[in-house]
């Protein structure tokens, strides 16, 4: 099977990736390409040892709890479908776990996140990145994004026809990206990472309200839109 920098992002049985949507199939080619191949990318995977797979796991526990539960994951599906395919005998990865937290997760109804305040942007910040984006290209997919929370590939995915003019609020009902398994040859020049595509979670069809801010611009932009399409059309009289 090769080294860790192939076997890992192949490994993985294929039926698993049909199950997936584009944006966690993506994230999982993201979490093997940063987080799993720099420390083990050189590494046969018949060499692999538990105590590799266990300073892998410390040092990205060090990093973020979130990024080591997800390659452990990665590196368990890994591994045990290299046993089952008889690359190797038995799966390092078995029995290992992630450190323990240093500040247990309270026990409750309730997700928590994990806020890095260093990359968090101060309402100061907030409003120089709103002031100095007006007047160009982005400063609708900035209004959407920090003021409205859609992630990018949802705000590329945005249609007018998707917003209630009436109610003032969003639906949001798509993404634009790549079309998981798709080849680019199969699609027109620029348009393979463009396609439309459904949302990672039900949950993530949402219906949400539009600041009024944001829904002033939508209209403005609106309204140039159709100066700009009469200067195209025949005088009617």
């Amino acid at each position: 099977m090769g080294k860790i920098k192939n076997a890992v992002e192949f490994s993985a049985p294929p039926h698993l990736f049909l199950k997936l949507s584009h944006e966690t199939y993506y994230n999982y080619c993201g979490i093997v390409k940063n987080h799993i191949i720099p420390i083990l990318g050189k590494k046969k995977m018949t060499d692999v040892t538990r105590g590799d797979v266990q300073k892998l796991f410390n040092i990205k526990a060090d990093y973020s709890r979130p990024i080591a539960e997800q390659v452990k994951t990665i590196m368990n599906v890994s591994f045990r479908y290299a046993v089952t395919a008889k690359v190797i005998p038995t799966s390092p990865v078995d029995g290992i776990g992630l450190p323990k937290a240093e500040k247990p997760q309270p026990k409750s109804g309730f997700r928590t996140r994990n806020i890095d305040e260093q990359k968090t942007l101060t309402m100061e910040q907030i409003l120089v990145l709103l002031e100095k984006s007006k007047d160009t290209p982005i400063h609708m997919q900035v209004l959407f994004n920090v003021l409205m929370g859609l992630r990018r590939s949802e705000i590329n995915g945005v249609k007018y026809s998707d917003v209630d003019y009436i109610n003032r609020t969003l639906k949001v009902e798509r993404q634009l990206g790549r079309i998981h398994n798709a080849v680019k040859e199969d699609f027109a020049p620029k348009t393979f990472t463009k396609q439309e595509v459904g949302l990672k979670t039900k949950s993530s069809y949402r219906e949400i309200p539009i600041p009024d801010y944001v829904f002033e611009t939508i209209l403005k932009e609106l309204l140039e839109i159709v100066v700009d399409v009469k200067e195209f059309l025949p005088d009617a009289g």
